[in-house]
């Protein structure tokens, strides 16, 4: 098994076969707050931070009610786009291998379908008890978009279009041109509200089964094809990597369009996580590329910023792996069992017991992580 983007090499040039330590260790902190670390860094705030202080990291790692942007509404885009970079590497890498377009069509294709189903799986897990408090089981009452489908299609059709037209440095104006026709149906089709917006009426038309917030689902279709534009940004800041130039050159390329994005998510619109309006997928895909940037300048100039990244990269190169892992009924049910059965009972601080449990919750993840890369073994999904 193979991990996301290449091996490992000591020279600092970004070949197409070389492993960035960055581009791991921006997936492994991203990843590490998906999994646990939010709730982790919450829970200290407020137990022993002051209140204005804690108030406005809860604030962040909370998701906005509808516009505005926090720190938690960048985590899950962050994401995408790192998978875009990636994708760099692994289609340059097959294609030097000789690899056809037909059969990279089908691999990414298939990849799509597996993460499709593995997120209908996690929500069942994750919403099963409170849909069948409202209504009967069944195939009607399943969440079929996901975070998994969403990672998985958006980076099917990317890669898709940048294989049948056989030229990756379209993907840029791809990006452009997917933003432009989606602020056309949102600006033109609907009243920007969570049940008037247009993601909504395309939710209702092409989205079976139950909808994450009520109207509209933020995995829905149209979010999708937003996602497919910030995939491909992604993939920009990949070809960026590839460079012959020096590191800190590299993170120059890197700043401006990150730059770039940035000003023009602050003149496009609402930035709206909820139905990934163009303004928030510029603005996202520019934070992505400053912070991979600055990750560049970290971790790939020294062997002390190898060394450095490893906590992160540990859990970077298994990322989806321990998002499906973390998810599994069985790993919530054995930390809430160990909480009320030993936790309670040894602590009586409740502040305590809760950063044990948050605590526990989040290194056993890290721990599997650490356990798979030290045995070589990277599970790509």
């Amino acid at each position: 098994m193979r991990s996301m983007n290449g091996e490992s090499s000591s020279s600092h040039r970004c070949s197409v076969s070389s492993r960035l330590f960055s581009l791991d260790a921006l997936r492994g902190l991203d990843m590490m707050l998906i999994i646990g670390l939010d709730c982790l860094i919450r829970s200290i705030a407020l137990f022993y931070l002051p209140e204005n202080t804690s108030k406005e990291i809860w604030r962040q790692l909370n998701h906005s009610n509808w516009d505005g942007l926090t720190v938690c509404d960048i985590i899950f885009p962050l994401f995408v786009f790192i998978s875009g970079a990636a994708m760099f590497f692994s289609l340059s890498r097959a294609m030097q291998n000789n690899m056809s377009r037909l059969a990279l069509l089908s691999k990414l294709w298939k990849r799509a379908l597996i993460l499709v189903a593995l997120g209908v799986l996690v929500n069942f897990w994750a919403f099963h008890d409170q849909i069948t408090a409202i209504q009967p089981f069944g195939f009607g009452s399943l969440r079929y978009a996901s975070v998994l489908g969403l990672i998985g299609i958006s980076g099917a059709f990317s890669g898709t279009l940048l294989l049948l037209l056989r030229r990756f440095l379209l993907a840029p104006f791809l990006a452009v041109g997917i933003l432009a026709i989606v602020w056309g149906l949102q600006t033109f089709g609907g009243d920007m509200t969570p049940t008037g917006c247009f993601n909504a009426k395309v939710d209702a038309l092409l989205c079976p089964g139950w909808l994450y917030s009520g109207t509209f689902d933020p995995e829905g279709p149209l979010c999708i094809v937003s996602a497919t534009a910030l995939s491909l940004l992604g993939f920009c800041a990949g070809v960026c990597c590839r460079s012959s130039l020096s590191i800190l050159k590299q993170s120059g390329m890197l700043a401006l369009p990150g730059l770039v994005c940035l000003g023009l998510g602050a003149t496009s619109g609402m930035v709206i996580k909820g139905i990934w309006t163009p303004a928030f997928v510029l603005t996202t895909g520019g934070i992505g590329f400053l912070l991979l940037a600055l990750f560049r300048l970290l971790f790939d100039t020294s062997s002390w910023g190898n060394r450095l990244s490893l906590p992160l990269r540990v859990v970077g190169m298994n990322a989806l792996a321990i998002y499906v892992i973390t998810r599994l009924p069985i790993y919530k049910t054995f930390f809430d069992q160990l909480d009320s059965h030993v936790f309670q009972h040894c602590v009586e601080n409740h502040h305590i017991d809760t950063l044990i449990y948050l605590s526990s919750y989040f290194l056993v993840a890290w721990f599997i992580c650490f356990s798979l890369w030290r045995h070589r073994i990277f599970i790509k999904l």
